[in-house]
């Protein structure tokens, strides 16, 4: 991106984004498929199907082994139990990405307000966000609990920037927003709200779909915004 950007706010996605949580997420759903009676899926397999939210982690999941979840009687009991595990073990190997320290505490510096916006359940996202001490820098988390449509939809993106203004009593123009996130849908949900959007390539989502999109920044890992937005141009 050649012009700076005047930011007001920045929404990041989650999963591939700020954290690596590849390996949590996988060993919770193996922990979720041997409880009930199914067999583990090996880590390549189980992390194609990272996206959209933990539902369709599960369905696709289920899907894989022949299971229709549709038709499954306990279904609401299996992804109640992936949540409570996955909330109790989501930090063990999970890590921070590096550089994303450095990144929000300089949009803080900046008076540049952050946001997550996950598809991921807000109770684990928000315990998350808390173990690596980041939590502060956030005035909103959004889950996919308060919406009644998930990205590509950008009814969450416009939540957050919703609880943004509520908190810093400010009003926010959607040009001076930034997404960022690893997937088509979060660069989908960004353009929708009319912000400038960033893809991460290295994250979990489909490198050749999040490319195709064509977003504002492309980095491989988000902590290279440093240099994109606060770096003099020579």
């Amino acid at each position: 991106m050649k012009e700076k950007l005047n930011l007001q706010a920045v929404l990041f996605d989650l999963d591939g984004v700020l954290i690596d949580s590849g390996a949590d997420i996988v060993a919770s759903v193996n922990a979720a498929l041997t409880h009930f009676g199914y067999k583990e899926e090996p880590y390549e397999v189980i992390i194609k199907f990272v996206g959209n939210g933990a539902k369709n982690l599960l369905i696709r999941s289920l899907d894989y082994q022949g299971i229709n979840a549709q038709t499954m009687p306990n279904f609401s009991e299996f992804f109640d139990w992936y949540v409570a595990w996955y909330r109790s073990h989501a930090a063990e190997k999970t890590v921070l990405y590096t550089g994303i320290d450095e990144l929000l505490e300089k949009l803080k510096k900046e008076g540049v307000f952050c946001a997550v916006v996950s598809n991921k359940p807000l109770s684990v996202t928000r315990e998350i966000l808390k173990h690596f001490s980041i939590d502060s820098f956030f005035d909103a988390v959004v889950g996919p609990e308060q919406l009644s449509r998930i990205k590509p939809d950008p009814e969450g993106l416009a939540l957050a920037v919703s609880l943004i203004e509520k908190k810093r009593n400010i009003t926010i123009v959607p040009k001076r927003v930034l997404m960022v996130g690893d997937s088509a849908t979060d660069i989908q949900a960004g353009r929708a709200l009319g912000a400038h959007t960033c893809a991460v390539t290295d994250g979990f989502g489909d490198r050749e779909k999040l490319l195709a999109e064509n977003a504002d920044i492309v980095v491989p890992f988000a902590g290279e915004l440093v240099k994109i937005l606060f770096m003099p141009k020579v």
